[in-house]
């Protein structure tokens, strides 16, 4: 198993075939997916998203969603990671990705969410050489925008429509 990332509670890895029902399960979960799609998945519908074969696609910048492992219980608590950022004509922007982590909720509240924040900010931004991540929410997701606040991102725009989204940034020459 090639682990890409650790930090002190949580192993970040490639998605294995062993955690497809607790994949599953968050994407079934209304309370997860209220703030990315809207409504829950279908069995069948989380099942042709889940990574399949991501360690043999793993690319060199290693820019993915990783399976999320609390070492303690040795057990798939979400996917956390850095992936893509990409321009309004869909080419990935050199030296930008945005962050994302999905949590299950049995871990709400207990700090998974900034840890794994913090830890791919240092990755992207000392290992990768980011010069800049960036992050969206949902209005009315009040945690997620209070996590990255506390990771030193700042809301640079507020987008409008039939769903309205925070959209942040964290610079690298913004950070001490």
């Amino acid at each position: 198993m090639q682990i890409i990332l650790e930090s002190e509670r949580l192993l970040f890895r490639p998605h294995l075939i062993t955690d497809l029902d607790d994949y599953c399960a968050m994407e079934m979960d209304s309370k997860v997916r209220r703030f990315v799609g809207g409504y829950p998945r279908s069995r069948e519908d989380a099942e042709k998203r889940f990574p399949k074969n991501q360690a043999e696609k793993m690319g060199t910048d290693r820019l993915a969603l990783w399976a999320t492992i609390f070492r303690i219980e040795n057990k798939y608590i979400g996917r956390c990671g850095l992936v893509p950022h990409f321009n309004p004509d869909g080419k990935p922007i050199p030296s930008e990705a945005a962050l994302g982590f999905y949590i299950a909720p049995k871990y709400w509240g207990q700090g998974f969410a900034s840890e794994a924040g913090r830890a791919f900010i240092d990755f992207g931004l000392n290992e990768l050489g980011l010069t800049r991540i960036v992050a969206s929410v949902e209005e009315g997701n009040d945690a997620s925008l209070h996590v990255l606040q506390k990771l030193s991102f700042t809301i640079v725009n507020i987008e409008k429509g039939q769903r309205t989204f925070y959209h942040l940034i964290l610079q690298h020459t913004t950070l001490g």
